[in-house]
């Protein structure tokens, strides 16, 4: 599958069509962001923290040596997983990957010069 190509121009004139994964959080501040993370319900979302939570405490302590009847242990860290993959923002890395091959081309351009 071939990129779509995108000029200096575009990144400069658009940036908010390449740079979103984060969001200011206000428009006041400019050095505090936010994320969005998708969720079916406030259910969901409660489920998700403590996973989070549950997750953090079996690092702590074990699986083995956890105090508390754990069923199902790598439900907690499959949830983990599931939100750091939500995190990462992927079309951010693929835009720095287009920049840095035109940094790198335009480099050797200029010492073939």
């Amino acid at each position: 599958m071939e990129k779509e190509t995108i000029t200096l121009n575009d990144f400069i004139d658009n940036p908010e069509h390449f740079f979103i994964m984060l969001r200011p959080a206000s428009k006041r501040r400019n050095d505090i962001h936010s994320i969005e993370i998708n969720v079916q319900g406030y259910s969901d979302l409660f489920c998700l923290i403590m996973d989070l939570l549950k997750a953090g405490m079996l690092a702590l302590d074990g699986i083995e040596g956890s105090g508390e009847n754990i069923r199902d242990p790598e439900r907690y860290v499959r949830s983990l997983l599931r939100i750091t993959e939500m995190l990462i923002p992927m079309e951010e890395g693929d835009l720095l990957d287009m920049l840095y091959q035109k940094y790198l081309n335009e480099k050797n351009i200029t010492e073939s010069q």
